[in-house]
């Protein structure tokens, strides 16, 4: 019996074991197709498109024509297409593992003109592009459910490298470049999965790669598939904000004109070729080809082009190509997308190319629900950037070219030069080199060992010497330090100095702070720290007036603007961000408020030109302004709904949300501790916003209210004081009020509104006025509104011209403004200012705006 059970034991791990080696092969044995798409010339097709037959499965070229595709035991019948190219097919037999090469020399696409469609009631392409456009709708909406493997890989090169920028010599070779200055920038390759059903959306990233670095994280969300079926497409803010007219849009024949080419068969399905040109220039228009599916009305590859002239920023050219598939009837699906970008700035001519080719798509199949979070939407697998170089030979789609192999070993070798403590430690010290120019503007950094310990100053630029009718001639260094033990421990500090040479007035604070971030959840954070000295302040907490600035009206236009008092302070804060949108400050400060007078009345500019105001303005002269203390409690909370997040290999971090920010503030003035006088409550709400308006620019907002629930005893220092500006020079724009005086609107009232409106038009309507077009000058306009009481308001309206400047450097605008107000005054000016989150920032303004 027992010898029967044994046999019969036996035999099942026989069966098993047989049963094992014959399925292994089938599981993982693979054959491999390679070879190279040239034309008939013999010229090579770049990220031409190479799959099987009747799937969706497949791969692309490189910019040599290369291919490699992966196909299982078996016969296959192969096609491979370029866009302009027949396509060319043939049937192969895949053994096991075996290896074969295939080259495809395809023809030029020899192109015919359909009978019924010449035969057609309406010119031919404006008959065909009617009945696309007829069904966008369906085109667009049909997906509605979604999965596809992605393999990504973005080339940048740059074709021209200057000797030198603002100055500064550039080394090629020290950015991997040949001795003439061309080369792999950057290079990185990336394969995921990506889900969608209805508005969920998921991305798994299986592996990443970045030439030169081994931490690299590529992109945490794939380059979107760019569809055409919109009426306005979104490609990027940076590229342009206001989006570009979709061909394919419901009033694209107000835009576009289109010429038939003609047609050709391909897989039993005719497919016209039609040529799109705008009818305007310096609207946000494509040009280029779209080939249609007929009776289908759907698309089946396109070629298109934007340039400068489509009201593209940052970048000078952006070519797009895309390539369909037929996963069934009445269904194309993306196969590959081509990105070509092009750019010239500073000397630099770069070109890159970012294909990204879908495999395996999987169209309204259910997905499961576990496969989506609501907050998470990209999300590393453990070790993604740690996949080693035999991996990657055997799972990137698209084979390297010979450069981008070079670029891989020549930037590893870079990365371990850089990484040479003895190189590291040379840079320093060259970089810790005081140079005129850092004195003058950007101020005196200085990097400690281990680039562990940074020093900063400010700059002659940033106030490092003012003058104002109060000190006179003032010096007031900065130094900023910060200290990092490790990535997620901080310490840092201030301390400003500062000397009167009118009033003889020694003054100096400091401040000493400890930041903890979270390892696992990058944004999130705690921050403590306490500060005390004594200095100088304006009365308006905010600081309207920049020192220069000051500077320039005292000295050149009898100005003095500024309004000044010493005070004593000793402060404790704490706050939390928790990453989620989500933070909040708590602080107490005790303060003894001194008050100052004028010192000096020096001036460059005649005497008819005015006379300096008392340093106490006028609107306060009625008020008691004397040497007091103050015990304060600031308390603050702001959220940001709507955050999403990428889960990387080690940590979170949010992408932020396109929700507005919603901010409550409460201080609190406490009498008598600390013998403080002050004895007021006050509040303050606010939302703030920026809306994309697509074709027409974007609106941003910044709405708010507030006032006093008790003032028992407010100071001025504490009452609401509005952002004024005096100056030809514009102040801070949404946070601002151009015109108004400094100090006029200042009150202690139980309730105001405050409103600042921008439409930045981005190209609306200039674009469609000759000589602005060719100068890519774009209007803005809105209003400031402040308003208490019909006794007290002031309201302002302004236009302006936006995105002056050359080439890339378009950082200036201009407005005129119009005022009017409680008093029955209307004013008006000239501001000139610097547009914020361009390519280049301007502040003149040290790093804390409250010392």
């Amino acid at each position: 019996m027992q010898l029967g059970e044994h046999l019969i034991t036996s035999m099942k791990r026989g069966l098993y074991i047989l049963l094992t080696c014959c399925l292994l092969p089938a599981i993982s044995i693979a054959g491999l197709l390679k070879g190279k798409i040239t034309d008939s010339k013999g010229e090579a097709l770049p990220f031409a498109t190479v799959f099987v037959q009747g799937t969706t499965i497949g791969t692309s070229a490189n910019a040599q024509g290369e291919y490699q595709l992966t196909l299982t035991p078996g016969t296959h019948r192969v096609a491979c297409q370029y866009i302009g190219y027949k396509q060319s097919n043939f049937t192969i037999t895949i053994a096991g593992s075996e290896t074969v090469a295939h080259d495809f020399k395809l023809e030029d696409q020899s192109l015919q003109m359909k009978e019924h469609v010449v035969k057609a009631t309406e010119d031919p392409a404006t008959y065909i592009m009617r009945k696309v456009i007829g069904r966008r709708e369906f085109h667009k909406n049909q997906v509605r459910a979604f999965q596809t493997g992605i393999y990504l890989k973005g080339v940048f090169r740059t074709r021209q490298t200057p000797t030198k920028v603002l100055g500064q010599k550039v080394d090629a070779t020290e950015l991997g470049l040949d001795t003439a200055g061309r080369g792999i920038l950057y290079l990185c390759e990336q394969m995921a999965t990506y889900y969608k059903q209805d508005d969920k959306e998921q991305t798994i990233i299986h592996s990443v790669k970045e030439s030169g670095d081994p931490n690299g994280l590529g992109f945490s969300t794939f380059p979107e598939v760019i569809s055409f079926y919109d009426n306005n497409i979104q490609i990027s803010d940076q590229i342009n904000p206001r989006g570009f007219i979709s061909p394919i849009n419901d009033n694209a024949f107000n835009y576009y004109r289109y010429k038939l080419e003609g047609d050709y068969q391909e897989g039993g399905n005719t497919i016209y070729k039609i040529r799109v040109t705008p009818k305007r220039q310096y609207e946000p228009l494509f040009s280029g080809v779209l080939y249609i599916v007929d009776e289908e009305w759907a698309i089946h590859s396109l070629n298109m082009l934007v340039t400068k002239r489509s009201n593209m920023e940052l970048i000078d050219t952006l070519k797009i190509e895309q390539m369909y598939l037929p996963l069934q009837k009445d269904m194309w699906v993306i196969k590959q997308q081509v990105l070509y970008p092009t750019m010239k700035i500073l000397g630099f001519d770069f070109a890159g190319h970012f294909v990204t080719v879908y495999d395996d798509q999987k169209v309204n199949q259910p997905v499961p629900d576990s496969v989506f979070n609501k907050k998470i939407v990209s999300v590393y697998d453990k070790g993604a950037n740690r996949k080693d170089t035999t991996y990657w030979a055997e799972a990137r789609p698209v084979p390297l070219e010979v450069e981008e192999y070079i670029d891989y070993i020549v930037k590893d070798s870079l990365r371990l030069k850089y990484e040479d403590p003895r190189y590291i430690d040379s840079m320093r010290k060259r970089n810790n080199r005081i140079k005129l120019m850092d004195v003058v503007l950007t101020g005196i950094t200085h990097t400690g060992k281990n680039s562990k310990l940074l020093f900063r100053t400010n700059s002659l630029l940033t106030g490092l010497v003012n003058f104002n009718t109060i000190e006179g001639l003032s010096v007031a260094p900065k130094v900023y330090w910060r200290y990092s033990s490790d990535t997620f421990h901080q310490l840092n500090g201030a301390l400003a100095v500062r000397y009167g040479f009118g009033n003889s007035h020694l003054n100096a604070i400091g401040r000493f702070g400890y930041t903890e971030f979270s390892r696992d959840w990058r944004g999130r954070s705690w921050t403590t720290g306490i500060e005390a000295g004594k200095y100088v302040f304006q009365f308006n907490p905010n600081n309207p007036i920049e020192g220069l600035y000051n500077t320039i009206a005292t000295l050149f236009y009898r100005k003095n603007y500024t309004k000044l008092y010493e005070r004593w302070n000793g402060m404790a804060y704490f706050g939390k961000n928790y990453g989620t949108g989500l933070r909040w400050r708590a602080s107490f400060a005790y303060q003894r408020r001194i008050p100052l007078d004028n010192s000096t009345d020096f001036t460059f500019a005649k005497a008819d030109v005015g006379g300096f105001t008392d340093n106490i303005p006028d609107e306060f002269k009625t008020r008691v302004w004397e040497e007091h203390n103050a015990s304060l409690l600031q308390l603050s909370l702001s959220y940001q709904p709507g955050y999403t997040y990428t889960q990387y290999p080690d940590y979170l971090m949010a992408h932020g949300s396109d929700a507005p920010v919603f901010t409550v503030s409460y201080e609190k003035g406490i009498p008598n501790l600390f013998d403080s006088k002050v004895d007021f409550d006050k509040w303050k709400v606010n939302v703030r916003d920026n809306i994309g308006l697509k074709l027409m620019g974007s609106l941003s907002y910044n709405i708010g209210a507030g006032g006093f629930m008790n003032t028992n005893y407010v100071s001025i220092p504490d009452l609401n004081h509005l952002n004024g500006n005096q100056l030809t020079l514009a102040s801070p724009y949404l946070e601002s009020f151009q015109l108004a005086p400094y100090y006029l609107y200042s009150n202690q009232e139980p309730l105001y509104g405050e409103a600042h409106l921008e439409w930045q038009l981005k190209g609306f309507i200039t674009n469609k006025i000759p000589l602005l077009r060719q100068l890519r000058w774009y209007l803005v306009t809105g209003t400031n509104a402040y308003y208490v009481n019909e006794d007290l308001y002031h309201v302002e309206a302004f236009v302006g011209i936006d995105n002056l400047g050359y080439e890339k450097l378009r950082f200036l605008r201009i407005d005129y403004v119009h005022g009017w107000n409680s008093l029955g005054q209307r004013m008006s000016g000239v501001r000139l200012g610097i547009t914020p989150g361009g390519l280049v920032r301007v502040n003149l303004s040290d790093t804390n705006g409250e010392w």
